[in-house]
């Protein structure tokens, strides 16, 4: 067996419980403002960084004895020297004391230091190379606290206390959270989180869960195709296996709504902000007032889109894991190109809203989260191209030329390896029709997709069902389609998905014509 790490998600309710939370993370995120100014103005003054994080504790600490004692005075020395620096470390330590918790603020300072350092590596990388960045990496900053959405602390065994079905976490001296565990919870503890998002806070568990050692069930292989209307597209190996579709217009839609009404608060928003920059009102509280009523109002809304989407996300991916295992699959393959592409991405107003908010990419990581309990292996794999091309056409080849054409600045061999990818191709797509020139039928492009990212993650130019087209029509042609909520609340069965692979209508592909059509059973490397 092996352990690795699992965390659980409580919400925190109650009023005053919230309001604990709340005022010690508020405090922390002021602490962290204040010491990242700290750490620049003394850059700007005597041009050193103030990065080590014994020498930062032991400016805030009412006592220091460590070996970094004479490094600790030259820096107290500097600072006496000036009087705002000298001022404003008083200030820290007041913000310090007022926490009163050690260990949480000793995580923030090594969060601070990591930032930083961060920075300085990124600022490294672009100099060195600046087209690996999309824009020159920038510095940390200071956040405004009213307009604080994201934050959270991590605190270690000595921050908590695990009784049973329960645990009591320590805030400030004398101030506890008491948070309850699912019952028969057997897992140890490790550390916990304290989160604030938008106006929910929530407490993540963290605690180590050894992996059953649970082998799939098979050795067939999937390919996925991610989009937004059509959110999983899947293939299968699995000769007795139906392709499927799962919808994602049940996400486009809440992601619209949720969109269209950030959008009205955000204008009233902008509406009462010039309002009160006009000079116009002698008293401006009651905007502010109201201002601030709909900032929180938008802050509800984002953290209300962040738990819809957390909740559906993992258990569309539970569902898909847990179907495939079932199949006896034991490698996904899926397309990246949707994930990536969203990086500086502009495709219009429209389109950015529908396309580029949905998180994809966390998609991703759930299946491959709940993949590894089952030992399954998930695998990324470049789709470029995989939707326009002919399920019998060489797409590792294809795919080849387009790496070529993207790196190719001369404009004439670009147009000359476009037509040759054209050639290759032996298809064109038109939305979600793809018209194959091979047999010169017509297929479902996001299935074609998912079929020639399979091809493309295996390495294979065929596969096995390829022998009888009754097969492959069936899987590009007739999939079993779901809505989102009938895939995650009603019962999908393997057996639903059968029906293909036993018929004794399939029409077979002649001997020797996918030689003499010259595709190759496997492709060499």
């Amino acid at each position: 067996m092996s352990s690795g790490k699992r965390v659980l998600s409580i919400r925190v309710s109650g009023r005053e419980r919230k309001r604990r939370v709340r005022t010690l993370l508020l405090d922390l995120a002021h602490f962290r403002n204040m010491l990242i100014i700290l750490i620049r103005e003394y850059y700007l003054l005597h041009r050193e960084h103030l990065l080590n994080q014994s020498l930062l504790y032991g400016l805030v600490a009412k006592n220091y004895s460590c070996k970094y004692r004479e490094e600790l005075e030259k820096v107290l020395r500097n600072i006496e020297d000036s009087r705002e620096l000298k001022e404003f470390l008083e200030r820290l330590k007041a913000q310090k004391e007022k926490i009163d918790n050690p260990h949480y603020v000793q995580y923030v300072i090594r969060q601070v230091i990591k930032d930083f350092r961060s920075f300085f590596k990124s600022l490294e990388c672009f100099r060195a190379n600046p087209e690996k960045l999309r824009e020159m990496p920038r510095l940390s900053k200071p956040k405004k606290l009213r307009y604080l959405i994201n934050f959270s602390v991590e605190g270690n065994a000595n921050t908590f206390k695990q009784e049973e079905d329960r645990l009591v976490i320590r805030l400030r001296n004398g101030k506890y959270l008491k948070v309850k565990l699912p019952k028969d919870f057997p897992y140890r503890v490790s550390s916990v989180r304290l989160k604030l998002f938008g106006d929910d806070l929530y407490v993540d568990v963290v605690y180590e869960q050894e992996v059953k050692g649970i082998e799939p069930k098979g050795d067939y292989r999937a390919g996925i195709d991610i989009g937004l209307d059509e959110m999983l597209s899947v293939v299968s190996e699995n000769p007795e296996i139906k392709s499927f579709i799962v919808s994602g217009k049940e996400i486009k839609a809440f992601n619209q709504w949720f969109n269209k009404e950030r959008a009205k608060l955000r204008s009233q928003m902008d509406y009462l902000k010039n309002e009160i920059r006009s000079g116009d009102y002698e008293d401006v509280s009651p905007l502010k007032k109201k201002l601030r009523e709909l900032e929180i109002k938008e802050k509800v809304l984002s953290a209300q889109r962040k738990r819809w989407m957390e909740n559906n996300l993992y258990k569309i991916a539970r569902k898909l894991v847990d179907l495939l295992y079932k199949t006896g699959h034991k490698i996904i393959y899926i397309g990246k190109n949707a994930i990536e592409s969203k990086n500086g991405i502009d495709l219009g107003k429209k389109t950015n809203r529908e396309f580029v908010s949905i998180p994809f990419r966390r998609l991703v990581e759930l299946i491959k989260y709940k993949a590894e309990e089952l030992r399954m292996e998930v695998v990324e794999v470049d789709e470029s191209y995989t939707s326009k091309t002919s399920p019998f056409a060489d797409i590792l080849k294809v795919q080849e030329l387009g790496s070529q054409k993207f790196e190719e600045e001369d404009e004439t061999k670009r147009k000359e390896l476009e037509k040759e990818i054209s050639e290759l191709r032996k298809g064109s797509r038109s939305g979600n029709v793809f018209k194959d020139k091979v047999l010169g039928k017509v297929f479902h492009a996001d299935l074609v997709g998912a079929l020639n990212i399979l091809r493309a993650g295996a390495k294979l130019l065929r596969l096995s069902f390829y022998e009888n087209l009754r097969v492959l029509f069936t899987k590009l042609c007739n999939p079993v389609r779901f809505k989102l909520v009938d895939f995650l609340y009603l019962q999908v069965s393997p057996e639903s998905l059968l029906g293909i692979g036993g018929s004794k209508q399939g029409v077979l592909i002649p001997a020797g014509w996918m030689e003499k059509q010259g595709y190759l059973d496997r492709f060499e490397i």
